[in-house]
């Protein structure tokens, strides 16, 4: 049985979701007395802080802040490194989009699965049982060539969905590969730094898994922030450095 969970939430301008978010989480998780939502507040400009202040007198939600948008993989660097300082080794990190396109739900599957004796579950769409609804055309190619790369690059891992973020990860495993990457655990500021860390805890020995889920892109409370040139360019900079042992 898992520890304490942390549900890591990278928020940019997420103030109208948040509110309905954090007590979705709340409510699957409340039959377990021990967790908390952390916040990292990535720059931005709208009311997020002020909303997620409100929400601790409900929830349990610690809230981080960058001055300034540095990125996802920026904000999910700052919560993974307060996670691995702070948390002992069998607690859960639950990582997931602030943008109610990856729901609450799933999160027990993943728990569920990590503690069949995993460090990484990922949920995702690709695997039976799964689906994405409501993606852009341009999201899904990009996707696919992207899955497709990684699979060609990292011949021994079968994971179906390396690019999405939804996750669940034994804090142990972080902490592990904490102390081989130490601040440089994620480099990639922008989307592709979920996936380093990713393939980073595999490096460092991480046992790795799926459950299947729906992607609900047509939830999404605010306008995208993927940039999807500059996404791709990370991305393949990304798979030269597994190519070449990061």
């Amino acid at each position: 049985m898992s520890g304490r969970v942390y549900v890591l939430l990278p928020a940019y301008n997420e103030s109208e979701v948040l509110g309905t978010l954090v007590p979705a989480i709340g409510k699957e998780l409340q039959s377990r007395s021990d967790f908390e939502v952390l916040v990292v507040d990535d720059g931005s400009r709208d009311s997020t802080a002020a909303v997620c202040e409100s929400l601790k007198s409900t929830w349990p939600v610690c809230l981080l802040r960058h001055p300034v948008n540095q990125g996802y993989g920026a904000a999910i660097r700052t919560g993974i490194l307060w996670i691995a300082q702070n948390a002992q080794g069998d607690d859960v990190a639950v990582t997931l989009d602030a943008d109610m396109t990856h729901l609450p739900q799933y999160i027990p599957a993943l728990i569920q699965k990590l503690d069949a004796g995993l460090d990484v579950v990922t949920a995702s769409y690709r695997l039976p049982g799964g689906a994405a609804m409501g993606v852009p055309w341009s999201r899904r190619i990009m996707s696919d060539v992207i899955n497709a790369l990684f699979r060609w690059s990292v011949r021994k891992n079968q994971t179906t969905c390396m690019t999405n973020g939804f996750r669940a990860y034994r804090v142990s495993a972080l902490q592990n590969t904490h102390r081989r990457w130490g601040e440089a655990l994620i480099r990639q500021n922008g989307f592709p730094g979920g996936a380093e860390l990713f393939f980073k805890v595999l490096l460092s020995g991480g046992r790795d898994g799926e459950v299947p889920f729906t992607l609900h892109y047509e939830n999404r409370g605010s306008k995208s922030k993927i940039r999807i040139v500059q996404t791709i360019r990370a991305y393949l900079q990304l798979i030269k450095d597994l190519r070449t042992g990061l």
